[in-house]
């Protein structure tokens, strides 16, 4: 949305990961995205660290808390951090622990890594005149009635503190319908009231894996929120999962992962975002730009204005559709429709020519993969069942932009060979 100056230093700079769910030792998939992460932060001098939880992949023990912290600071210098207890590092207890390992013992082995008081539900931290609030999670299902009423005076005392600045507000769990996939919270939608009674909350959140290529990673209203992505494994929530999705994991899952550096000015937020696998800046000259104060009026990346200024996705005039057979499966390629940052997936609606039969399927697009990994065309692996040998069908693909936007569809016919053997594996499993 707006130009970096990279002449002009921030008053204040701040690192944000989350998502590591890892293990403490090097050849751990977190943890080697971890060193990616630290490469890139490392010459931007951070001033804080924020973390949204799940640094560790089970509550069994600390000793992935311990390693992420020693490693941040080996590689960043003794910073300040902002850190809270996400849902695996409370869940996938062994049975034999499991009386020992309570919420509470959990959480003070979490706050002495950080030198937080040893029962804190709540973190406040200041860091160069800026507040930080961060709210542990100590139950799967979500936050008590108790937890938020904590978390809410400590945010009215940081917000009062200076009301012109941003607060920065962390938690592992989204404010209920903000960011893409917020739904852990919609329950209860308590996060979400309370940061609507405070226009200077930037609320920082993990959980869901998005990637920092989907727009619908930041959104505003009455206050202003972020996804701070996963250094594990992509995900995409949709339901039912596209055909390329097992449950909701992203395909090439492993490529999206990213940090961010949030680079705080008296006017504006700068949200840079980075690609930790390509250990590069997406769009370093334009980051996601946030106008200080916030008015949640005029806030450039509300829903609604997005929604109405979103681009059209087209297909090429020629998209070439094609058949492929490979392996018991039937494959459709055609070309992607453009521009490739604003396509969301494709719907694919196949209606047998005979009897009508119609089934409809969502393929993700590849816009959280790196640049360099796409490809011209589109890849669609029919689902098993959705064909048959000797059937003619109608086909109908159309592109969707991230929010809703439709083109034009591709519309073609082709007839199954009456001699293919097609696969018959399992459907994808539903989200958990």
């Amino acid at each position: 949305m707006g130009k970096v100056d990279k002449q002009c230093r921030p008053l204040l700079r701040i690192a944000a990961l989350s998502d590591i769910q890892g293990y403490p030792y090097p050849e751990d998939a977190g943890m080697r995205n971890l060193e990616r992460a630290l490469d890139v932060l490392a010459p931007l001098k951070p001033d804080v660290v924020v973390n949204g939880g799940d640094i560790n992949d089970t509550g069994n023990d600390a000793d992935a808390v311990r390693y992420y912290r020693a490693r941040c600071d080996a590689r960043l210098g003794p910073l300040p951090h902002v850190a809270c207890i996400g849902n695996h590092e409370l869940c996938f207890l062994r049975p034999e622990l499991q009386p020992s390992r309570t919420p509470d013992a959990i959480r003070r082995d979490f706050n002495a890594v950080f030198g937080y008081a040893p029962d804190a539900r709540v973190v406040r931290a200041s860091v160069k005149g800026y507040e930080f609030v961060a709210l542990h999670l100590s139950r799967p299902e979500g936050y008590s009635e108790g937890e938020i009423a904590e978390f809410g005076d400590t945010l009215a005392a940081a917000v009062a503190r200076d009301p012109s600045k941003p607060v920065f507000a962390v938690t592992h769990y989204h404010p209920k319908d903000t960011v893409n996939d917020s739904r852990q919270e919609e329950k209860s939608g308590a996060l979400r009231r309370l940061f609507n009674r405070y226009q200077q909350v930037v609320s920082l959140s993990g959980h869901t894996h998005g990637s920092l290529r989907d727009p619908r990673s930041i959104w505003q209203g009455g206050f202003t929120a972020v996804e701070t992505s996963t250094l594990c494994y992509g995900s995409l929530g949709l339901e039912p999962p596209a055909a390329n999705q097992i449950s909701c994991l992203l395909p090439y899952g492993h490529e999206s992962v990213g940090c961010l550096c949030l680079d705080v000015f008296d006017n504006r937020i700068a949200v840079r975002r980075f690609d930790v696998r390509e250990r590069a800046e997406i769009d370093p000259d334009t980051p996601w730009t946030v106008p200080w104060p916030h008015n949640p009026n005029r806030a450039p990346y509300r829903f609604e204005t997005r929604s109405a200024a979103e681009a059209t996705p087209r297909f090429p005039a020629n998209p070439e559709p094609t058949l492929w057979y490979d392996y018991g499966f039937v494959y459709l390629l055609f070309a992607a429709a453009e521009p490739r940052e604003g396509v969301l997936g494709y719907r694919v609606e196949l209606a047998d020519a005979g009897t009508g039969r119609t089934t409809t399927h969502f393929h993700v697009s590849d816009f959280y993969r790196a640049p360099s990994c796409r490809t011209d065309r589109i890849v669609f692996r029919a689902p098993p069942g959705a064909l048959e040998p000797g059937r003619r069908y109608r086909c109908r693909i159309v592109p969707v932009g991230f929010f809703g936007a439709e083109g034009g569809p591709l519309e073609w016919s082709f007839a199954i060979k009456s001699d293919y053997a097609l696969r018959a594996d399992p459907a994808n499993a539903l989200p958990e």
